[in-house]
């Protein structure tokens, strides 16, 4: 609830990202979306959708925010604020906080020529589009410690994209790609999940430029919807 106290930064991170899995499922069977694929529409739409059901579901100490300002001038995709202030660990968040930076990408990346055809894992050099790449950049979540990547997987198994996804990270390590920023040990694995056909989750922990971070290393949650 608004104005407690949350002991276990952890365990509550972790009530979060299992709400969103369990509702992401739900949120794709609306009918409503039968015939939405781009991702403005997408986001839109599972953030007004999360937002409600946090409310009906009594889970009220968190809001979800489309598209939050960050640090960098650039805006995430959703953003998970407290409804009001919230302490967690001895820490006080007000309600223009960010709890949670989501970044929220299509599987496939739709072909075009201003695009990585990875964009999941980084853009085009100079752009600085890519998903995992603005969290290690500080362009989105700089002074947050766990982020989340949203995958809309239109096309392909989840197999193929951890094997394409891992590649290019380890590819991205072996070249010393941004003056060594990436690691080997970057590599995605899978996680705890409520273990639904449709939904995957992962986990992966990336080294950042601090500064502009906050920290040199951020925790990052991955779940991967099926869309067809």
């Amino acid at each position: 609830m608004p104005d407690s106290e949350v002991l276990d930064a952890g365990a509550f991170h972790e009530k979060i990202v299992t709400f969103i899995e369990q509702e992401l499922p739900i949120w794709r069977g609306r009918p409503e979306l039968s015939q939405v694929t781009d991702e403005p529409k997408l986001n839109q739409s599972l953030c007004l959708h999360l937002d409600k059901a946090s409310r009906r579901q009594g889970f009220d100490s968190v809001r979800f925010l489309q598209e939050p300002l960050q640090t960098s001038g650039r805006n995430a995709d959703i953003g998970v604020m407290p409804m009001d202030n919230i302490m967690v660990e001895g820490i006080c968040y007000h309600d223009f906080e960010q709890l949670l930076p989501i970044e929220c990408k299509r599987l496939p990346t739709p072909p075009d020529s201003r695009r990585s055809d990875l964009e999941y894992v980084h853009g085009i050099p100079g752009h600085r589009t890519g998903g995992i790449e603005r969290f290690k950049h500080g362009h989105h979540g700089p002074t947050n410690q766990r982020a989340l990547i949203i995958a809309y997987v239109q096309a392909k198994s989840f197999a193929h994209w951890l094997t394409a996804i891992n590649a290019r990270l380890a590819k991205l390590a072996t070249d010393g790609a941004d003056n060594g920023l990436w690691n080997p040990a970057e590599l995605l694995s899978h996680s705890t999940s409520v273990h639904s056909s449709d939904a995957q989750r992962l986990k992966s922990y990336h080294r950042r430029l601090k500064p502009p971070c906050s920290s040199d290393n951020m925790e990052m949650e991955h779940i991967w919807l099926r869309m067809n």
